[in-house]
């Protein structure tokens, strides 16, 4: 088990446990709500993306990506975002084979998901082709197809999230990084059945929102050196596992600066393509986003 632990936090929590202290109690129930935090104003916006260039049959089935920070896009959100939508205005392939456009959307998290194993739905529907794991990388999600030498004009919406979490739950612990950052402000004592909790970490906000259901009141709890309170560790680690695995990680969160977006062709589609030609492709893509509180 990794622990971010911070040594001038283990030693006030070590000398809080050795001092016997007078009884004082949480008196606020911890908000993390966007409206609550300091230094973000939460917003929405929309990023119009032009994805082109020449590439030859070998470039497209290995997969041509743009980078987000390639492009320049003005002042970009620096927390993580909620992509409300992404369409396309405009497509122009020269290349005939069909082609398909998948982006990393749900890049937050500490490693790649499949994105049918994400949590998160398409209220579109997903785009699907055969040979889907060749055409579309591990940690992207299906976007547009394209079909050969297909030209248009016309709007279309490719991805908008359905229902998988709650909208309140996105806004009160969007914010929060998943896996070892989550321990940060949480001291274990080896051999102890307890570890000291910063009295403003999210672990006791929620265990006090749902103290009938797990049989513990926080704000009965003293709190030690003003700082810690102490929580029995099972309750602790309960509570971390099912905000990591249940919550967190099934939320539709995007990290603006790593978004990328990639355009394959089907290696077995795109065989009778004349390697010693470049295909130009242009497609436009149209990103609404709007953003969550930051954890920073």
């Amino acid at each position: 088990m990794s622990i971010v632990r911070n040594n001038s936090q283990a030693t006030k929590a070590a000398a809080a446990l050795a001092r016997d202290m007078e009884d004082t109690h949480l008196t606020d129930t911890v908000d993390t709500s966007v409206s609550e935090k300091e230094g973000h104003i939460p917003g929405s916006g929309t990023l119009t993306l032009n994805l082109s260039g020449s590439f030859g049959r070998d470039e497209l089935i290995e997969g041509v990506k743009w980078d987000m920070k390639e492009f320049d896009t003005g002042v970009s959100p620096e927390s993580r975002v909620i992509v409300e939508s992404v369409k396309s205005s405009a497509i122009g392939s020269n290349v005939g084979s069909n082609l398909m456009v998948s982006a990393n959307l749900f890049n937050s998290g500490g490693g790649k998901t499949h994105y049918l194993s994400s949590g998160v739905t398409n209220s579109v529907g997903w785009t699907t082709s055969q040979g889907q794991d060749q055409l579309v990388p591990l940690g992207y999600a299906p976007i547009l197809s394209i079909m050969p030498n297909e030209y248009s004009r016309v709007q279309t919406e490719h991805y908008r999230p359905g229902a998988g979490v709650d909208d309140s739950l996105v806004q009160r612990y969007g914010h929060l990084g998943t896996g070892d950052s989550l321990r940060a402000n949480i001291v274990p004592f080896p051999g102890e059945d307890y570890y000291y909790v910063a009295k403003d970490h999210v672990v006791l906000d929620i265990i006090e929102r749902n103290w009938d259901a797990l049989g513990h009141d926080v704000p009965g709890e003293r709190v030690r050196d003003g700082q810690w309170v102490k929580i029995g560790s099972n309750l602790v680690e309960k509570v971390l596992d099912e905000l990591d695995n249940k919550v967190l990680k099934h939320m539709p969160l995007t990290d603006m600066s790593k978004l990328n977006f990639c355009l394959k062709a089907d290696k077995e589609l795109a065989q009778h393509l004349d390697d010693a030609h470049d295909y130009p492709v242009s497609v436009t893509m149209t990103v609404g986003y709007r953003t969550v509180a930051s954890d920073k």
